[in-house]
């Protein structure tokens, strides 16, 4: 019994010491992830840059005083499921907006600390409206990485490849899967007629929102062939939507108190605390377990939906006489953490690119050259992690105007 209980402490000596090397070899900026918003500010101070600390909504509430014609963003994804709308919608058989509003201004993202507005088009879309006035070129599909989330319109991969005569439409919709760009695709391409149909596969979440997506019948309908809902007939049913999902989230609001002044404090013993639990619980280890060793990864997520869509774009861009890209875009957990859950995610990367190379789906894998990429951090926000920044963007734009047909 006694040998026992050496074997069992030592044991407990050797993982935790393990768990503890683990630790001290993680980037630091993971370890300063326990509070994000809280680095930001420190970054944003120690380069002299100008901040704004409001959340999203408090930016809303004051900035709607000034700029009548802003409005909440809207988007078909499980962010807005709990919405009376979307589920009175959903109940009736009725029409879900992809994305909205229409022809008004919305709010981006601060991941830099700074807001930005940009206009939405007569669709809803992050775009003028005066992209339609000529031939499309390309369509921008995907989630936040095609939509271009946290820089300006002329910023994000559409307005760089519109620079370049690329005539792009952005038919990105933030937080969302590879369904809704399977809808989107049917609904706008048959009217539009692009000659490039690009997809932007993001590594960090995309199946995850698969996963939503598939619960949903009404997009499910769109693996039939010849399934539409004439979605651009239907812009009086649309509108009427947005107005509602407009004044219930417009509700959500009203208990929001008044912005005050900075409250960002640096609290050293709550920092610690957070990543003596995570050692405590040996998250590093157990996540190597997982997603290395025994791979369990691949249990989690539906790959068959996922290809059988992913064929479908292929399919009804052949049927558009037009080209499709399936563009792989690494996740910024790739190379700003070590041993976290998004590793379930980011290992499948070869499995994903392996099987749709046998499909002879045209792929970018963008990862070929951010992988190679010494100073990584220059082509995010503040250098620190979240979505691309403007540079980021113009520098995947390059890429994938030079495989462009």
């Amino acid at each position: 019994m006694r040998l026992l209980k050496i074997i069992f402490i030592y044991s407990l000596l050797i993982i935790y010491s393990l768990e503890i090397l683990l630790f001290f070899s993680i980037p630091k900026e993971q370890k300063s992830m326990v509070k994000i918003k809280q680095e930001r500010v420190r970054i944003a101070k120690s380069k002299n840059l100008t901040y704004d600390l409001r959340s999203p909504d408090q930016f809303y509430l004051e900035e709607k005083k000034k700029e009548k014609s802003l409005e909440p963003k809207f988007l078909y994804a499980k962010t807005f499921n709990s919405f009376k709308t979307f589920k009175e919608a959903k109940k009736n058989n009725s029409i879900i907006p992809f994305r909205g509003p229409i022809n008004k201004k919305s709010i981006s993202c601060a991941e830099d600390l700074t807001y930005r507005l940009y206009e939405n088009d007569k669709y809803g879309f992050k775009n003028s409206n005066e992209i339609y006035n000529k031939k499309i070129n390309s369509f921008l599909l995907g989630d936040s990485y095609a939509e271009g989330l946290c820089v300006l319109r002329d910023e994000d991969i559409a307005g760089n490849l519109n620079k370049k005569n690329i005539n792009t439409v952005n038919f990105g919709v933030t937080g969302t899967g590879p369904l809704i760009s399977l809808a989107i695709l049917k609904e706008f391409g048959k009217h539009l007629k692009p000659k490039n149909i690009i997809y932007l596969y993001f590594e960090g979440n995309d199946l995850e929102d698969l996963k939503f997506e598939k619960n949903e019948k009404n997009l499910l309908k769109y693996l039939d062939t010849d399934h539409s809902v004439n979605y651009i007939d239907k812009y009086e049913e649309i509108k009427s939507f947005l107005e509602k999902a407009k004044i219930e989230s417009e509700q959500k609001l009203v208990g929001i108190k008044e912005f005050q002044n900075d409250k960002i404090k640096d609290d050293i013993k709550e920092n610690i605390k957070a990543h003596l639990k995570d050692i405590a619980e040996l998250n590093n280890l157990k996540n190597i377990l997982r997603y290395s060793i025994l791979k369990q990864q691949e249990e989690n997520y539906d790959f068959e939906l996922f290809y059988s869509v992913i064929k479908k774009m292929d399919f009804h861009a052949k049927d558009l006489k037009a080209k499709y890209y399936f563009v792989y875009v690494p996740s910024w957990s790739r190379y700003f953490t070590k041993y976290t859950n998004v590793d379930a995610l980011i290992n499948l990367k070869d499995k994903i690119i392996k099987d749709l190379k046998k499909e002879n789906i045209e792929i970018i894998d963008l990862t070929e050259f951010f992988d190679k990429t010494e100073d990584i951090k220059q082509y995010y926000p503040l250098g620190y992690v979240g979505h691309f920044n403007a540079k980021g963007y113009a520098k995947i734009s390059d890429i994938i105007s030079d495989k462009l047909r």
